[in-house]
């Protein structure tokens, strides 16, 4: 159990309402990182990303998968709805990093970009914080040309509650690999990765799922005939 949800059930336990899962904001994280979601973004950088590429990251967070993606990627931008993140890295990856070109907030669904106008878009460890998943990943294929590649927690019998909810009070659900491939296949052909070991790592990268699965980390190749409709 992170500390976020050690805070929020101690609390409920002693009479205080859980928060909305809405108010949670990823600058609880600032002086730690998520071993795992690096690894996701290396995993993306090394398989998906030419050194042309235009990628934005939707979620961008505390900014560290931006960085990581700028290794290689030509140009980086990225989209959250959280204001303190936004203001977070405008202090700290803002002029550092060379290779960014912008930072925005929107509203967790409509991305202000005309189509097609990044090759690649990444979204690591969001999607099982959005209500209507479906319409973000066809709004994220609409601004895509090659496609998209997402990153979500594969769903444990250790990490889900008896009422089958995530034991992270804020994600709203997260799903094994048959649901989630249920969800995206009908958006186009997917390249599955899983991505196995423990939560703080070692992590092993698989093209089969497998009993230490921790992330289901697939890429999205876009359909225009599916998304377009």
């Amino acid at each position: 159990m992170n500390i976020s949800n050690f805070v929020v059930n101690t609390l409920h336990k002693l009479g205080y309402r859980k928060p909305n899962p809405s108010d949670y904001s990823t600058i609880v994280g600032v002086g730690s990182i998520v071993p795992i979601q690096i690894e996701a973004y290396f995993l993306a950088l090394n398989k998906y990303v030419d050194e042309d590429c235009k990628i934005l990251d939707v979620g961008f967070g505390l900014g560290y998968g931006l960085n990581i993606l700028a290794i290689k990627a030509k140009e980086v931008s990225g989209v959250d709805v959280d204001k303190k993140v936004y203001d977070y890295c405008q202090e700290t990856v803002v002029g550092r990093n060379p290779r960014l070109i912008s930072l925005e907030i929107y509203d967790g669904y409509n991305l202000p970009f005309s189509d097609e106008s990044f090759d690649i878009v990444t979204c690591v460890d969001v999607i099982e914080h959005v209500e209507d998943y479906n319409r973000l990943i066809k709004e994220m294929l609409r601004i895509s040309k090659k496609g998209i590649f997402l990153s979500t927690p594969n769903r444990r019998s250790e990490n889900t509650n008896r009422d089958g909810s995530p034991k992270n009070y804020w994600h709203l659900r997260e799903w094994n690999f048959e649901e989630f491939d249920e969800i995206i296949s009908h958006f186009g052909s997917v390249d599955w990765n899983f991505i196995n070991g423990h939560s703080d790592g070692p992590f092993l990268v698989s093209s089969k799922i497998s009993k230490n699965t921790m992330a289901l980390s697939p890429f999205i190749f876009k359909n225009e005939s599916i998304w377009s409709k």
